[in-house]
Parts: C-alpha cells; sequence; structure tokens
C-alpha cells in the first residue's frame, strides 16, 4: 500500500505541471496482497515553464504534500504516512524538478530528479500531447520501485512496483 502511495506521489511531483489539482488527473496504483490498490495525493503544487520551440529552456518542478494521501481507505492512508512508508512527519513532502525536456520517438521525454524522503532518483517521464474535448492535455506514464525511496523498506505482501498515470492541462508560455 505505502509503495503504491510513493509511487502516487512520484506521479503527481512529475505530472502536474503547473496546474490546480482540480485540473490535472494524476493516478497511481500498487499491488498489496495480490489486489491492485488505487490512490492520489490531494495537495501538491506545479511550476511549469513551457515553449514548444524551446525545449532547453523547459522546465517542470512539483511538490507533493506527502500528508494528503489519499487510496479511500482512511485507516490505511493512516498506515502509510508512518514512518516505515512515507515518514510524513519528518518528510512532509515529495518533490521533481526537471532536469531536461527533449523530443523522443513523437513524444517529450522529461527527465528530473525524484526526492521521495531523503532519496533522490533521476527518473524519465515519456509525455505526450492529447487533444481531448476541445483541450490539449501532456499525458504520461512511468513506473518506479518504491524500495529505491525506502517506502515499505522489504514489505512482503506489497508489489514493488508502483504504476503512475497522469494528465496535466497543457499550456505553452
Amino acid at each position: 500500500m505505502i509503495l503504491r502511495i510513493n509511487l502516487l506521489l512520484v506521479m503527481l511531483a512529475i505530472t502536474t505541471f503547473g496546474y490546480g489539482q482540480q485540473d490535472a488527473r494524476i493516478n497511481f496504483v500498487i499491488k498489496n496482497a495480490g489486489v491492485n490498490v488505487k490512490g492520489t495525493f490531494n495537495t501538491y503544487n506545479v511550476t511549469q515553464k513551457f515553449v514548444t520551440d524551446d525545449l532547453e529552456g523547459s522546465s517542470f518542478t512539483a511538490t507533493i504534500q506527502s500528508t494528503t494521501i489519499n487510496t479511500g481507505i482512511k485507516g490505511r492512508d493512516k498506515h502509510l504516512r508512518k514512518a516505515k512508508y512515507f515518514d510524513v512527519e519528518n518528510y512532509p513532502e515529495i518533490r521533481f524538478s526537471s532536469t531536461s525536456i527533449s523530443r523522443f520517438e513523437g513524444k517529450l521525454l522529461v527527465k528530473g530528479n525524484l526526492t521521495i524522503k531523503s532519496t533522490t532518483k533521476s527518473i524519465e517521464i515519456p509525455v505526450e500531447i492529447v487533444e481531448e474535448e476541445g483541450l490539449k492535455w501532456f499525458k504520461g506514464y512511468l513506473q518506479i520501485d518504491r524500495r529505491e525511496y525506502g517506502v515499505g523498506k522489504n514489505h512482503l505482501i506489497m508489489g514493488n512496483t508502483v504504476k503512475i498515470n497522469l494528465a496535466v492541462p497543457y499550456s505553452e508560455n
């Protein structure tokens, strides 16, 4: 469960691109006892500077309040806030900061640093610009290993892979 939450934090950090959380859709999934557990984080702040013709000058940053993890079950969410998982007392935020944005196989490849607890790892997020219902969106998908960030440690019934899906309104500065 905690792994899923951690992955969701990562998704939020990576995908909000300067929009309010009401506009973006960020979801995570992790297996727990063989069952998919879905979740999100309710509070985050994202800043973006995106210019199609100036990817080198474009950037994305995000800060997610780990205390706002939401899997739909309050008891599980409380458990995930404990030291073994997100340790929200000592690490109230999850952070993402892009280091580069480039074109790759018809998509954007956003590279950056994801910090969960005291661990920072370089990650890559393939992102498409998609038009739906008259609006343009950044849409992406990534997977992380919760253990690399010290979330859930060697929890035996929790999956190691957290799957993150994101959809963020497109905006060019």
